[in-house]
């Protein structure tokens, strides 16, 4: 079970008791806390019970791990912290985008029609609010539809229907060509397979923490290109948006501008952990092994009479499937019964199983066995 590229299945399954309680294939919505973050919460918890949350020390406490927060995902996406901001999920990192850019009446918003609720619902306020147009192409035809008129493509990395890999670089080089710029969802991309934000020509990147990077709900950050920055308002200021000093507050001019307001000291322990966990287990061979029980996955359910894998063009880390005659939500149900955790994906009847590095044979065959 040890890849030859070094990545030892069974250590990272140690760090993660969740993982070999059940199999654990649904990372998409959250993933396996490994015992770094657990500690690291405990250990915050521990403290603020005993000794207090505030006082000069508690708050420059809190000021240090939002920096040490920012430092491990720099590491872990390969970017300066100075482009990331602090957030408490994914979507609000699209709502930063979305309500900090000067978008108007007669504006448009491109997006595919297999987006999550965390890009469409705000999309839908922004749109009742400012006038703006969205409109809604098939994942293969986004990089063709950049029209004129349209101020953004926005687009999830990995579909967390399908799990389809989108072209971003296509994608980007399409609405720089009409002036446009590219918002991208990566709830189901950082942590699950190799991103490089410099190289995907993304204006703006969101980040999940506690989806494939396995930190504590209450996570993620917003990566923002440098030069998009200046273009970008501060949708929610707060007392933290701004450097103080004895000279007086002045807005930071880094993307810590945008974090999110008061965010969870104990969320911010478990993530250091859970992300400087993660980096030992991609650096050695992690998302290799995903990838490869991925490919075995398809290939074992496409074996099963009654089973139909969605196809892709470029695969992730998900394998969406159907049962015939059994509805997704009834095949989930099942086979959570069974000790297999995956997803139904509403909308579209789809079974997703979302793949981890922490997963083996032993779990593929297992949902194998339970869909038989």
């Amino acid at each position: 079970m040890v890849l030859a590229m070094g990545f030892d299945v069974l250590a990272a399954r140690r760090d993660l008791p969740s993982a070999t309680a059940s199999v654990y294939l649904n990372a998409g919505t959250f993933g396996p806390l490994p015992r770094p973050a657990h500690e690291a919460m405990l250990a915050h918890m521990s403290a603020s019970y005993t000794q207090g949350r505030i006082g000069f020390a508690g708050f420059q406490g809190w000021l240090t791990q939002m920096d040490a927060a920012r430092a491990a995902f720099g590491r872990s996406l390969g970017v300066s912290p100075d482009e990331l901001a602090l957030t408490h999920c994914t979507t609000d990192g699209l709502n930063t985008v979305l309500w900090g850019l000067d978008l108007s009446a007669g504006d448009e918003v491109l997006i595919t029609t297999h987006e999550h609720p965390g890009l469409t619902a705000p999309l839908d306020e922004v749109a009742r609010v400012r006038g703006i147009r969205v409109r809604m192409v098939e994942p293969n035809r986004i990089a063709d539809e950049v029209r004129p008129e349209t101020r953004l493509v926005a687009v999830s990395h990995v579909l967390w229907t399908t799990g389809e890999v989108l072209p971003l670089a296509d994608i980007a080089a399409a609405a720089r060509a009409h002036g446009a710029q590219l918002l991208v969802d990566g709830a189901q991309s950082t942590g699950a397979i190799p991103v490089d934000l410099h190289a995907s020509g993304a204006d703006f990147y969101t980040v999940s923490g506690q989806k494939w990077f396995c930190g504590p709900s209450g996570t993620g950050a917003l990566w923002v290109r440098p030069s998009a920055l200046a273009g970008l308002g501060t949708p929610w200021p707060w007392y933290l948006s701004q450097s103080r000093s004895s000279k007086g507050a002045e807005p930071w001019t880094t993307a810590r501008r945008l974090d999110a307001s008061t965010l969870s000291m104990t969320s911010l322990a478990g993530i250091i952990g859970a992300l400087g966990w993660h980096k030992e287990q991609v650096d050695a061979g992690a998302l290799g092994w995903a990838s490869a029980r991925a490919v075995e996955l398809r290939e074992r359910l496409s074996g099963i009479a009654k089973v139909r894998v969605i196809p892709v063009q470029t695969a992730s880390t998900i394998v969406a499937f159907t049962v015939e005659g059994a509805s997704a939500a009834a095949v989930a149900g099942q086979l959570e019964k069974q000790g297999v955790l995956v997803r139904s994906i509403p909308g579209v009847e789809y079974v997703r199983a979302a793949v981890g590095f922490w997963n083996d044979e032993r779990d593929l065959t297992r949902l194998v066995a339970g869909l038989a």
